[in-house]
C-alpha cells in the first residue's frame, strides 16, 4: 500500500501566520512548489491568523482562491502567538473536519514543501501516519541508542501528519490550552515559550495524547535506515530543534529558512 492512497482520500489542511504583504508573496512561492502534490488531495482547508486582523485577509483569500477556487478559508480573529496560536489553528482545521464528517485530514503547515516521492512511501493500514521529531538532547538522553529512539520514542511532528478524524474525540484539550495561556501570561518574564513554565507543553505532545487517548494505530513514515541517517545528521551538527527545519525527509521538508540550503536525507 502506498501513502498516495490515503492522500487521495484526505483533505489538505494547512495553517499559517500572515504578518506582512511579504508573507503573501513567500506563501505563493510555497503554494506553486507544492501544486502537483496538493492537487492529489480531495479538498484544501486553510486556517490563518494575522498580525493585525483583518489586514491582509483579502489578499490571503485572493491568493488561495487563485489556485484553489473551492478551498475553505478559516480566518482567526485572534492571534495568541506562535505556540498557542498554532494550537488554535490546528484545532480550527481539525474541528472543521470533525463537524463536516471528513474522515482523513492531512495536517500541514504553510512553510512545508512537498515532493512527489511522498506519494510512493510504502505503508501499512493505520489511523495516524507521522514523522517523529528528534533533537540532539533526545539522542544524548538515549545514550546514542538509535534503536531505542526508533522503537520507543513517539513525538509526532505537527507540521505534517495524516489522521483519521472519525476515530478521534478532539485534537487539543482547549481548556488546558486556555488555562496555561492565562497562566504564562500572568508571568512578567514570559517570552513566548510556554514549555519553560509548563512541563511538557507542546503541540507535538498534544498530538501524541490524541493518538493514545483514542487508541489509534500509528505508522512511522520514516524507515529505520533513514531514521539512523537523520540521527547521525542531528548528532553531527548538534541540532537542538526537533522540527527538522530545512531537512528533506521522504519528500517532506519544513522549509522555514528559504534562503538556506536543504539537507537531503
Amino acid at each position: 500500500m502506498k501513502l498516495k492512497e490515503i492522500i487521495s482520500e484526505s483533505v489538505y489542511g494547512t495553517i499559517g501566520y500572515i504578518g506582512s504583504i511579504d508573507d503573501i508573496s513567500t506563501l505563493e512561492s510555497y503554494i506553486i512548489y507544492n501544486l502537483p502534490i496538493i492537487k492529489e488531495y480531495k479538498q484544501v482547508i486553510v486556517a490563518t491568523n494575522y498580525k493585525n486582523y483583518p489586514e491582509l485577509v483579502e489578499e490571503n483569500t485572493k491568493l488561495w482562491k487563485k489556485y484553489f477556487p473551492d478551498c475553505v478559508l478559516i480566518n482567526s480573529e485572534i492571534n495568541r502567538g506562535h505556540s498557542f496560536g498554532t494550537a488554535d489553528l490546528d484545532d480550527l482545521v481539525f474541528d472543521y473536519c470533525k463537524e463536516n464528517n471528513i474522515k482523513w485530514l492531512c495536517k500541514v503547515s504553510n512553510d512545508v514543501i512537498l515532493q512527489e516521492t511522498i506519494l510512493d512511501i510504502d505503508i501499512n493500514e493505520a489511523d495516524f501516519y507521522y514523522f517523529n521529531g528528534t533533537s540532539y538532547t533526545d539522542i544524548v538522553v538515549s545514550n546514542f541508542d538509535y534503536d531505542k529512539l526508533y522503537s520507543e520514542r513517539f513525538y509526532p511532528q505537527t507540521n505534517f501528519f495524516l489522521i483519521d478524524v472519525s476515530k478521534c474525540d478532539y485534537l487539543n484539550d482547549k481548556n488546558y490550552v486556555n488555562e496555561t495561556y492565562d497562566y504564562v501570561h500572568s508571568i512578567p518574564s514570559y517570552k513566548g515559550r510556554p514549555w519553560e513554565y509548563v512541563k511538557d507543553w507542546s503541540c507535538e505532545l498534544f498530538a501524541r495524547y490524541c493518538v493514545e487517548r483514542n487508541n489509534l494505530i500509528k505508522y512511522h513514515l520514516l524507515t529505520r535506515k533513514k531514521h539512523d541517517k537523520l540521527c547521525k545528521i542531528i548528532e553531527l551538527y548538534k541540532i537542538g530543534d526537533p522540527s527538522h527545519k530545512n531537512i528533506m525527509i521522504e519528500g517532506v521538508c519544513h522549509f522555514q529558512y528559504p534562503n538556506q540550503e536543504i539537507i537531503m536525507l
